[in-house]
């Protein structure tokens, strides 16, 4: 068995109006309107080996079977104001 480990960075240019807050599970989401959110991790796929391959998660059985090797996910979100 081997061990992989995916690093997913990714920077959001979000409304005024979104906030940050801590949900009752005790994590830091982000809050949009009556709305909480996290992310998370969904592996896509394709059969098609050429430059503009079609990825997608909609073979859930392989979704199933990648997100079935997840032993530990964390996501951090912080927010930072621009003027």
């Amino acid at each position: 068995m081997k061990t992989l480990t995916v690093r997913i960075t990714a920077e959001l240019q979000i409304p005024d109006d979104w906030e940050l807050v801590e949900h009752a599970s005790g994590m830091t989401v982000l809050k949009i309107g009556d709305q909480f959110v996290d992310f998370d991790i969904t592996p896509l796929a394709t059969r098609q080996d050429d430059p503009d391959a079609e990825w997608s998660d909609d073979d859930q059985e392989l979704v199933g079977q990648v997100l079935d090797c997840v032993s530990g996910l964390d996501a951090d979100l912080d927010l930072a104001y621009h003027q």
